[in-house]
């Protein structure tokens, strides 16, 4: 094998050869049969995938990028399962993903590429493909909402295709496929379509400010009938008929993530959803009569202050409007993904109801953008300890898509989580727990193994998942530079030297990430992934969140980081955990492990390509 000078590569990072990759993956599969591992997890929202061309200025999973950096993830990290942040409907001006639709899909994440392909029957153009909007962003790192939301941007995009589509002749594929969506989700789809034609004929978005037959066409069941039909004959200012475009875009967005799902499912990866617990202005409109009028879901924010999050459901009608409606919802999460994770849970089991301030009829916001409200005296008292939603809806609508109960990751994090567990005991779902805060007697992997009264504790591996943090949460980078406390119980849990990660924050990091290997599921973000320390969100602030995208040279990152001891190294990572597992002692598999850890260190080519030419 002739090895050429690796001096003359001027940056760092150590990639590895195609046939590296080949071995070490068999080094992977026998360490995690070894450990016993199921679910490695990345969570990735999709304004975070990475571009290569026509660039609209913000990622999606729907895209052949982001099918690629799977393949990455899957290949370097075991990673066999992508939780995808919520996808719903935003706008330039409400840009979280957590604020977002509970059905409709976002426009904003349509692979407008995919348009021009005979599957869409070329609904777009090259010449469309080289519009401005698709040519004009320099900054491929940074979600650019103002150029995603422009005049021309990806709305007016989605009406050529559509004034294409509908010159199809009806016998089409692609109609025929549309029709077939139509029939296929009459609870949401004509509903969430009609919300934009009522915005239109009352000039505003804010449904507070429209009429009050428009505020509520849907506040009983049945509808104002009469006022649906004239909606529906609603058209924008091009002309086009509200109701049908935004079918169109929905159907569009349905069948991209179909093709999204297969492509991943084929690479041994499993998509699961996002499923915020809150609903947006739209949901509450189009199924009002499951609300409360005046109650929102809400949580602590500390100083006495209260923070309103969303419509809250109306907990009396769990046995009609409001059980309806979250059958429904979750229905249509396990239609679309192989699992789900359900945020912020405990709100159905224990939920927290607050009441939003007013003054002068407007809502009233801290400085940080958080919608202030008090806390009721009297809460809901949800059926048998959240039980019936749990075990009557959600898992219902699971068993109704064959969907495993483990399958179905419950947030459990913050507010009345601790009083929500007893009702998830014995359900087969997996809980989620993080390891930022960890300590002694508190977060990590031995701690909720061991046994205690803490309702925490007493958990089987296969009973939990854990990480080093969410989305919400600091960097892995930012947690290992304040540490140190933790250095003595990994040391102890691990086998390592004390000393060595007391004295040095990379070790830490690899430690951290390592602990997650000694038990069944584990997850990281795509950023402490990657070895990034950008944050996604800085919660209780408005400036710089939901901004994080990967770099186009993504893998030329990932293993430079790696050589700079950042990121997950994840022969390292597996090789600490099965010495942990056999009392520090090793093997000839953690020899092998140790050895590509090593590699992923040194300095040289940074990605597969360039390694294969150096080391022919």
């Amino acid at each position: 094998m002739k090895i050429t000078n690796l001096q003359s590569f001027t940056s760092f990072g150590r990639a590895l050869t195609s046939k590296e990759k080949k071995e070490y993956q068999s080094l992977q599969n026998q360490a995690r049969q070894q450990l016993g591992l199921d679910k490695t997890t990345a969570t990735i929202f999709d304004f975070s995938f990475p571009s290569s061309k026509n660039d609209t200025g913000i990622g999606s999973s729907f895209s052949q990028n982001a099918q690629n950096m799977a393949e990455l993830l899957k290949v370097m990290c075991g990673v066999n399962s992508v939780q995808l942040q919520p996808q719903g409907e935003i706008s330039n001006y409400i840009r979280s993903p957590y604020s977002g639709t509970g059905f409709s899909l976002g426009m904003h994440i349509i692979d407008l590429n995919k348009l021009n392909t005979d599957s869409y029957q070329h609904l777009l153009s090259d010449e469309d493909l080289n519009s401005p909007y698709m040519t004009r962003v320099q900054n491929h790192e940074n979600v650019d909402y103002d150029n995603v939301f422009a005049p021309d941007g990806q709305k007016a995009m989605l009406k050529k295709a559509f004034l294409r589509f509908n010159n199809l002749n009806e016998n089409s594929p692609l109609k025929q496929e549309f029709e077939q969506f139509k029939q296929e989700n009459t609870y949401w789809l004509e509903k969430d379509a009609l919300f934009e034609a009522a915005a239109k004929a009352n000039s505003s978005a804010d449904v507070k400010t429209w009429s009050y037959r428009d505020q509520n066409v849907f506040a009983t069941p049945q509808g104002d009938s009469e006022r649906i039909y004239q909606l529906k004959q609603v058209t924008d200012d091009d002309g086009i008929n509200i109701v049908d475009f935004e079918e169109f875009i929905q159907f569009i967005a349905d069948k991209q993530q179909k093709e999204s799902k297969a492509e991943f499912n084929k690479k041994g990866i499993d998509i699961y959803g996002d499923c915020q617990i809150g609903f947006s202005a739209k949901d509450f409109w189009a199924h009002k009569s499951a609300f409360y009028p005046n109650y929102e879901f809400g949580c602590d924010i500390g100083n006495g202050k209260y923070s309103c999050w969303s419509p809250a459901i109306n907990f009396d009608k769990l046995d009609s409007e409001a059980g309806e409606l979250l059958y429904n919802k979750f229905n249509l999460f396990f239609k679309r993904y192989n699992g789900v994770r359900i945020d912020a849970a405990w709100q159905l089991i224990k939920p927290m109801i607050c009441e939003p301030w007013h003054n002068n009829g407007n809502d009233v916001y801290d400085n940080n953008g958080n919608k202030l409200g008090h806390k009721l005296d009297h809460q809901p008292q949800v059926w048998d300890d959240g039980k019936y939603i749990i075990n009557n809806i959600i898992l219902d609508a699971a068993d109704d898509n064959n969907i495993p109960h483990d399958k179905i990751f419950l947030e459990l994090l913050g507010g009345n989580s601790y009083d929500s567990l007893d009702a998830v005991k014995g359900s087969g779902t997996t809980l989620i727990h993080i390891t930022r805060y960890a300590g002694h007697d508190w977060g990590r992997v031995k701690f909720y193994e061991s046994h205690s009264a803490n309702k925490y504790q007493n958990m089987k591996p296969g009973d939990y998942t854990i990480g080093p943090g969410t989305h919400d949460d600091y960097r892995l980078i930012e947690q290992a530079e304040n540490a140190y406390d933790r250095a003595p119980y990994l040391a102890h849990d691990l086998h390592l030297n004390r000393h060595d990660l007391e004295h040095s924050q990379n070790n830490r990091a690899d430690a951290i990430f390592a602990e997650l290997f000694t038990t069944k599921n584990q997850f990281a973000t795509l950023p402490d992934i990657l070895g990034s320390r950008r944050r996604i969100n800085l919660p209780n602030t408005t400036q710089g969140n939901w901004t994080y995208r990967a770099p186009q040279n993504y893998e030329r990152e990932y293993f430079q980081n790696l050589s700079e001891g950042k990121g997950l190294n994840t022969p390292d990572a597996l090789s600490k955990a099965l010495k942990a597992k056999h009392h520090g002692h090793s093997s000839h598999l953690t020899d092998k492990l140790d050895y590509f850890a090593y590699l992923l260190r040194q300095n040289g080519p940074m990605t597969t390509k360039e390694a294969d030419k150096a080391f022919s």
